[in-house]
């Protein structure tokens, strides 16, 4: 007669193999731990701080230096309007302190004579800067001297190119200090001809901040009539009528100067609130209770302190990045020594880092929202989709080393140029026919 096991039996003989598995799995952890737990011991008994890195999902710093915000507001005397209304606009905020480091008669055409990334660093050593708020250009409809000493005259593709420049080096200079960046773009003007040039300006700031992944602030239409045009009267915060631009056709009045305050502070309140979302760890304790609290960011370490020293035998590296204002700030890799047992093999030496990271430098999580495409289907079915520069998944391997204004969904889709066509194709138009 043949004997059939019983269940409780068959689930004893589960659960044996079941708590064996769980043995040979947490012997298996405990050496990683170990050798992670003996690691921190050493830099901690070296001097160095524990290698952790916070990676921030809010475009401002959760974890300001000072209890209050710093916000610099930069620019021309544009942007000495702007920051009088942002004044008004944070008069009963006590967390955030508006500070106006304009130059009324400056902009980016003279770097010969006004250098920003000097001017920053000052501004950096006198007090703390976590917000910065730029508006700048109307001073700007001239020729610039490039740094080769030739001439980029104004409105041509050499002076785009130059104007272009010096908008990268500002951002890199803002970025590098870990500063959340906010760039206002300049309104509509009443002169034909001045109107134009500040649509140049825009198209070049614009392309420029989507790039490197920094917030712009469309102002036009906010101060345009049913038409499109320049309109001195409008609605105010009220919704009344008003007087919002000054008899010139470029300054605004003091309610126009609050209105336009109004599009910044939309944006500021918004990411001061997903900052203040993330400080959802105690600020007490040690370095070694912050380091398990903090949320990690892998592959990154950042140092708690400027005093940290590097580990013996370290070999950081500096991010690649198609575009210099783009690098993220702070962001160091250590390699494991030489020698090491376990350790990997070793490649190149890669460059060291040109510069020390800033005290209150983060990883920001923000990426830029990309350009939405509209497309008829059919029968009425419209399709979506979304092109960022930072999820280009479409774009071979060559063309992901191109920098995001060379590639081809850019030029044709964000530009609007014409793509040249292939021979005997319906829309090659040459003749005669080759």
């Amino acid at each position: 007669m043949r004997m059939i096991p019983s269940r409780p039996r068959r689930r004893h003989r589960f659960q044996a193999i079941g708590a064996s598995l769980l043995t040979a799995l947490a012997m298996s952890a405990a050496p990683a731990e170990n050798a992670a737990a003996q690691a921190q011991s050493q830099a901690q008994n070296q001097g160095q701080a524990p290698a952790f890195a916070f990676r921030a999902r809010s475009y401002i710093n959760p974890f300001p230096q000072t209890d209050r915000y710093h916000l610099h507001v930069i620019g021309d005397f544009l942007g000495a309007g702007l920051a009088s209304g942002l004044e008004e606009a944070f008069a009963q905020d006590g967390t955030l302190k508006i500070i106006n480091s304009t130059k009324p008669t400056a902009g980016l055409a003279r770097p010969d004579r006004t250098s920003w990334a000097a001017d920053i660093e000052e501004l950096a050593k006198a007090q703390p800067i976590h917000i910065a708020v730029v508006m700048m250009g109307v001073n700007d409809v001239r020729n610039i001297r490039t740094d080769g000493g030739t001439i980029a005259r104004w409105g041509t593709e050499e002076w785009r190119t130059a104007y272009g420049e010096e908008v990268d080096k500002l951002i890199k200079a803002l970025k590098d200090k870990g500063i959340a960046i906010y760039w206002v773009g300049l309104p509509v003007m009443a002169n034909a001809k001045t109107n134009e040039a500040m649509a140049l300006m825009n198209d070049i700031i614009r392309e420029r901040t989507y790039v490197s992944g920094t917030k712009y602030i469309d102002s036009w239409n906010g101060f345009t009539d049913q038409l499109g045009a320049f309109a001195a009267y409008g609605p105010d915060l009220t919704g009344q009528s008003k007087k919002l631009r000054e008899a010139d056709g470029t300054s605004f009045t003091a309610r126009g100067n609050r209105k336009l305050a109004d599009y910044v502070e939309i944006n500021l309140r918004r990411d001061l609130a997903a900052a203040r979302s993330e400080r959802n760890i105690p600020l007490a304790g040690d370095d070694e209770e912050q380091s398990r609290l903090v949320a990690k960011a892998p592959g990154d370490a950042a140092p708690l302190a400027d005093n940290a020293a590097p580990s013996a035998g370290a070999n950081p590296a500096a991010p690649q990045s198609d575009n210099p204002s783009t690098a993220p700030a702070g962001k160091t890799a250590a390699a494991a020594p030489q020698g090491t047992p376990g350790a990997a093999p070793q490649g190149p030496a890669a460059p060291a880092a040109p510069a020390p990271v800033a005290a209150n430098a983060f990883a920001s999580g923000y990426s830029p929202p990309g350009e939405t495409i509209l497309g008829d289907v059919s029968e009425g079915v419209t399709g979506l989709a979304t092109v960022s520069p930072m999820t280009d998944l479409n774009a071979n391997f060559g063309e992901r080393r191109l920098p995001v204004t060379e590639r081809l969904y850019y030029k044709a889709l964000v530009k609007g140029e014409a793509l040249k066509p292939k021979p005997s194709r319906a829309d090659d138009f040459k003749w005669p026919r080759s």
